[in-house]
């Protein structure tokens, strides 16, 4: 491992939210149609703004397939002069529209969404609380807590006002990302259960594509960020969750798979499109207790990443795929395949070790994590070797993973202190769910000693109590 400064072959992380980095577009939804309906009638009476075509807009806005609001006037909706407007493709109202208001048109003057099934449209002031709450969770003045309580409303009315099951399953799914950022993943995947419940309901069909995914792939995080805290079954749907997801993103129709293989086509091409959420996927198998599982989503996570030139987070797929088999040995090592597993868990780990000798890249504290990575791997091949009575093959990997995690350490602080003479501010810390690899261990938390602290080998590295027990074992000498 080198932390040079050469040219960096790094893919670099893209933001995903829930919908896991697709390329949402806006959904011509009744949703849609009631909250941009005071923004179209108040913009057509002012000039046309800059145009702000190629900037950035929160894709899981635009996966419920709702414009960002004017964060600063909530017009009062007259839908009679919408009706008015919409009964006419010629209307002079619709003049200097932009394309967005201009399909919101359309789409109300062909399916006639004001004489829908439900009891009664939404009132002006349901749309104000709704904009609102859009306004402070995606907006620059963000208050998420409050959107929470203003998206509860909304769902609250737009259920008992009977709106379409599609709109109101949006509501959940924005909430459940809202809570996503409080640090709340049960009440997030409650959200994201519920979302899912009403999208495979009669409305689904209704609904904007990438909801369906954006919903399965959150409640999938919502678990994963829970860690070896959450219950096998909890594990279990999570996983079913991501493998929903990547067919659903799959660009393939066709879901056959070849003789001997564990997934399809359609499933490899939608973790080829987000290997991020692969690597998730394999974590939460490891919580499930499906090792097997684990270690071949891990593996294909380490190729996705390897053909997108990102070297250091396939390495660390591929390590997570040996620590997988790792901890699917069983306790005793006088089973018939015993030595068979042993040797492949053997030569998965030592391969992925040798492989991140040649990382390289700008992306230092993505450096640092692979090396916390290949210490977290060597200690756990220690804990094997021990336990299968390979004692001095134990020592030397637990010698050369203390070696190099104190490297890192002295590395880190080395970097702290010249930071600190130069007078620069620490990079800010934000307190978010670690359900992404880029939110494994990193040079301020890797050392050897930790690895006897029974909390830290839970929480952080999501060890089942198999491995545990085998590097304990080693540590204390039994």
């Amino acid at each position: 491992m080198r932390f040079s400064a050469g040219i960096c072959h790094i893919s670099s992380t893209p933001s995903y939210s829930s919908t896991g980095g697709l390329d949402c577009s806006s959904g011509s939804r009744s949703l849609l149609a009631w909250t941009a309906i005071s923004l179209s009638q108040r913009r057509r009476r002012v000039a046309r703004r800059p145009s702000t075509a190629g900037k950035s807009r929160p894709s899981s806005l635009f996966a419920l397939g709702v414009p960002l609001p004017d964060y600063g006037n909530f017009a009062t909706v007259d839908t009679s002069s919408i009706q008015s407007a919409v009964s006419s493709s010629s209307s002079p109202l619709l003049f200097d529209w932009n394309p967005l208001e201009k399909d919101i048109h359309n789409w109300l003057t062909s399916s006639n969404i004001l004489l829908s099934d439900a009891t009664r449209p939404p009132s002006n002031e349901e749309i104000k609380t709704l904009q609102k709450a859009f306004a402070l969770f995606y907006g620059t003045d963000r208050n998420v807590d409050e959107a929470v309580n203003l998206l509860t409303k909304s769902i609250e009315s737009w259920e008992a006002s009977h709106q379409g099951g599609d709109e109101i399953a949006g509501l959940y799914r924005v909430r459940g990302d809202a809570y996503m950022e409080l640090i709340q993943p049960r009440l997030a995947a409650a959200d994201y259960s519920k979302a899912i419940e009403l999208l495979d309901g009669p409305d689904g069909n209704k609904a904007d594509p990438e909801e369906k995914p954006a919903c399965r792939l959150g409640h999938g995080r919502a678990i994963r960020s829970l860690g070896m805290a959450a219950t096998k079954e909890e594990a279990r749907s999570a996983s079913k969750d991501y493998e929903v997801y990547f067919r659903l993103v799959s660009r393939l129709d066709d879901d056959d798979k070849e003789a001997g293989a564990t997934f399809s086509d359609a499933i490899i091409d939608g973790i080829q499109r987000n290997p991020y959420a692969c690597w998730e996927w394999g974590m939460v198998n490891r919580v499930a207790g499906d090792y097997d599982m684990a270690a071949e989503v891990h593996r294909l996570a380490a190729k996705a990443f390897e053909e997108i030139a990102d070297k250091p987070r396939s390495v660390i797929s591929a390590l997570d795929q040996g620590i997988d088999l790792a901890a699917g040995l069983g306790e005793s090592n006088e089973s018939k395949d015993y030595g068979k597993k042993l040797a492949v868990v053997k030569k998965t780990l030592e391969d992925a070790i040798a492989s991140d000798v040649n990382v390289e890249g700008r992306d230092v504290e993505l450096l640092q994590r692979v090396v916390a990575k290949e210490g977290e791997a060597r200690i756990a091949l220690s804990g094997v070797l021990w336990n299968s009575k390979e004692k001095a093959g134990a020592e030397a990997q637990f010698g050369e993973a203390c070696s190099r995690l104190d490297d890192l350490n002295q590395d880190y602080q080395a970097r702290e202190q010249e930071r600190i003479k130069k007078g620069r501010l620490p990079p800010p810390k934000v307190k978010r769910l670690g359900f992404s690899i880029d939110d494994i261990v990193g040079a301020d938390e890797a050392s050897c000693s930790r690895f006897k602290n029974e909390k830290y080998i839970q929480e952080k590295l999501v060890w089942p109590q198999g491995l545990q027990t085998k590097v304990n074992n080693f540590l204390t000498l039994k």
